[in-house]
C-alpha cells in the first residue's frame, strides 16, 4: 500500500466525521477534568471523561467557545456549584475536528436540573444510609430528621465555645470579630480547633477535630462550626455519611455557621442549630445571652416588686392589727372601768359604817359579831357599834312575854 500524506489523512477523518456528526448535537453525561478558564476572553478549555471505579475508559478534549460561555455562569447561578473538576455533567455537545488542532467537542449547553438531581440524589442517600443504619442518632419524624444532637438541652448561656474553622479564613475572622465587638461587653472563652474544612478529605479532618473536643474532658457548652460562603460543591465535606455521624451523634450541642442562607447541608441538617454564616452564629450567641440576663433583670425586679409588695402588705397588716389591738384594749380597759365603779359604789353600799349610819348597830362580844338571840346570856357585856362610836351593854334577863 502506497503511503499517504499526514493531511490526506486528517482529510479524510474530518470527512468522515462531517458526515457522521456533522450539524448534529447530541446529549452526553461526563465528568470535567483539566479545566482552562478564560473569563476576559469567553472561552474555556476542558477534558471530558468517564470512569469506572479509578479507572478512566474514556477521555475527550472540549470547549465552550465565546458565544456559548455564558452557560457557565448560568449554570453556577442555578445550581450554586462551581464550574470545576470533577463534576458530573449532563452536556449537549457536538462534534468537530481540525487537521491542526484534532478532535475536540464543542459544548452548547449544561443541563441545570441533572447536576441538582444528582447532587440531591446523592444526599439523599446519605440521609437514607443514615436513617437506616444509624437509627439510635438519626431518625425521621412527620418528614423532618431528628437527631441527638438536637435533643440535648442548650445551654441557658454560652460562655465556653469548642470553634471549629479554618485557620485565618474569612469565617474565623468574621466570628471573632462579631464576638469581640458585641455591644453588650460579654465575654467568651473560645477554644480553636483549626483544621482544613474544604476539599478532599476535609470531612476526616473536621471529624478529627471532633473527636479530640470529645477527648479533651472539657465542659464546653457547645461547639461552633463556621465556613464562609462559595459554592456548593465547596460545602462537599458537610454532606458527606461521616460527618453526619459524627454530628448527629456528639455530645455537646453543634452550632452551625456554615456558608450563606441558600446552602443547606446535611450538616445543617443535623446539627443541634443551624443559623447560617459565621457573622450570624456569633450574633446568636450574643443575642442568647443578652436573653438570659434580661430574663434575670426581670426576675430580679419581680423579686424586688413582690418583697415591695409583701412589705407594704405586712406593713399594712401590721397596721390594721394594732389599731384593732388599740381599739380592743380601749374598749376593755372601758369596759373594766365600767365594772370597777359600778362595783365600787356597791361596795360604798355595803359599807357598814354606811348601813350604820342609816340607824343599824352592830353587836359583838369579845370581838365576834352577834347575830343571833341565843348568843346573848343575862349579865353578859356586849358592844353595840353605833355610827360615831361604840357603847358598852349589859344584857338583861329576858322579859316575859304578857300572858
Amino acid at each position: 500500500m502506497s503511503p499517504i500524506r499526514l493531511s490526506d489523512l486528517a482529510y479524510t477523518i474530518d470527512a468522515v466525521l462531517e458526515d457522521s456528526f456533522g450539524g448534529k448535537a447530541m446529549w452526553v453525561i461526563a465528568e470535567t477534568s483539566d479545566i482552562k478558564n478564560y473569563p476576559d476572553r469567553q472561552y474555556c478549555f476542558l477534558t471530558l471523561v468517564e470512569r469506572e471505579g479509578n479507572q478512566t475508559v474514556a477521555k475527550l478534549d472540549a470547549a465552550i467557545w465565546r458565544k456559548n460561555y455564558p452557560i457557565i455562569r448560568q449554570f453556577e447561578t442555578a445550581t450554586s456549584v462551581a464550574f470545576a473538576r470533577n463534576i458530573q455533567l449532563l452536556l449537549l455537545v457536538s462534534v468537530s475536528y481540525h487537521a491542526t488542532y484534532g478532535l475536540r467537542l464543542e459544548v452548547h449547553q449544561i443541563d441545570h436540573a441533572y447536576t441538582l438531581g444528582n447532587l440531591e440524589r446523592e444526599r439523599q442517600a446519605v440521609l437514607d444510609t443514615l436513617v437506616r443504619d444509624h437509627s439510635q442518632v438519626v431518625w425521621l419524624d412527620q418528614g423532618q430528621y431528628i437527631t441527638s444532637n438536637q435533643m440535648l438541652d442548650r445551654p441557658a448561656v454560652w460562655q465556653r465555645i469548642a470553634l471549629i474553622t479554618a485557620p485565618n479564613s474569612d469565617g474565623w475572622r468574621d466570628f471573632r470579630q462579631e464576638l469581640a465587638n458585641n455591644p453588650w461587653g460579654y465575654r467568651f472563652v473560645v477554644d480553636e480547633y483549626l483544621t482544613q474544612i474544604q476539599g478532599q478529605g476535609a470531612d476526616k479532618a473536621i471529624c478529627a477535630q471532633l473527636e479530640q473536643i470529645a477527648r479533651a474532658d472539657v465542659p464546653y457548652d457547645g461547639v461552633v462550626i463556621v465556613r464562609g460562603g462559595g459554592s456548593q460543591l465547596d460545602f462537599g465535606a458537610f454532606d458527606t455519611l461521616r460527618m453526619g455521624v459524627a454530628v448527629a451523634s456528639f455530645p455537646y450541642p453543634i452550632l452551625a455557621g456554615i456558608g450563606h442562607d441558600r446552602n443547606v447541608s446535611i450538616t445543617d441538617m443535623l446539627c443541634h442549630l443551624s443559623v447560617k454564616t459565621p457573622t450570624k452564629a456569633a450574633a446568636f450567641l450574643i443575642e442568647q445571652n443578652r436573653i438570659f440576663e434580661e430574663n434575670c433583670l426581670q426576675m430580679a425586679y419581680r423579686v424586688a416588686e413582690a418583697s415591695r409588695t409583701a412589705l407594704q402588705n405586712a406593713r399594712e397588716e401590721v397596721e390594721w392589727l394594732t389599731d384593732r389591738f388599740r381599739h380592743g384594749t380601749q374598749t376593755y380597759l372601758r369596759n373594766r372601768h365600767i365594772d370597777l365603779t359600778e362595783k365600787a359604789t356597791t361596795v360604798r353600799h355595803l359599807d357598814p359604817i354606811n348601813v350604820l349610819r342609816r340607824g343599824y348597830v352592830m353587836l359583838s362580844q369579845e370581838g365576834k359579831i352577834l347575830t343571833r338571840a341565843a348568843q346573848f346570856q343575862p349579865g353578859a357585856a356586849v358592844q353595840a357599834q353605833l355610827a360615831d362610836g361604840v357603847v358598852d351593854l349589859t344584857v338583861a334577863a329576858p322579859t316575859e312575854s304578857a300572858s
